[in-house]
């Protein structure tokens, strides 16, 4: 008889998973996105007019405008999201889960989970990245704004992301 357990995480199995060499390297790949937003807003400072784009339409052309403080918006948010979701990612027994954990699946469902957590975080913070580059690059006349494809290309990423990890969570069950 197969032992099962409640849907609610306080029923789950808690288990030491190692992090793999692989996850290891998306959340470092994930802290330098942040580190790299800080560096590019920095260095590009002093060269930026007052007023720069703070929003971009669905074509990724600017439609709205802000004083240049805004721009440490982004690398503020992606930290805030890159420690939240860092510190998350230690404690996949607490999250929702489709189907039902079981001593069977635990192992292999919490490191799927955790993979798109860490997958998702790094996705975000190079995206945001992305928007702050090319917010400057807007701001020194250099770029018109973030392009046609960067709303169609988040959306593949993130929605592609969780839906390849919800097929494995669905095998894995």
């Amino acid at each position: 008889m197969t032992k099962t357990f409640s849907t609610t995480p306080k029923a789950r199995p808690i288990l030491d998973l190692p992090r793999s060499s692989f996850e290891i390297t998306l959340d470092i790949f994930g802290a330098l996105g942040v580190l790299f937003m800080i560096f590019v807003v920095i260095l590009n400072w002093s060269n930026l007019p007052e007023r720069i784009p703070s929003h971009f339409g669905v074509s990724g052309a600017p439609d709205g405008w802000s004083g240049k403080n805004v721009l440490w918006a982004l690398p503020a948010i992606s930290l805030v999201i890159y420690f939240g979701l860092t510190v998350l990612s230690f404690y996949p027994q607490t999250y929702k889960y489709l189907w039902l954990i079981t001593a069977q699946n635990a192992k292999l469902q919490y490191q799927n989970a955790r993979q798109m957590i860490i997958f998702l975080k790094t996705e975000v913070v190079w995206l945001f990245a992305y928007v702050v580059w090319q917010t400057i690059q807007t701001a020194l006349g250099k770029a018109n704004g973030l392009g046609a494809t960067f709303l169609p290309v988040f959306l593949v990423l993130v929605f592609g992301t969780i839906g390849f990890h919800l097929f494995k969570a669905y095998r894995e069950r």
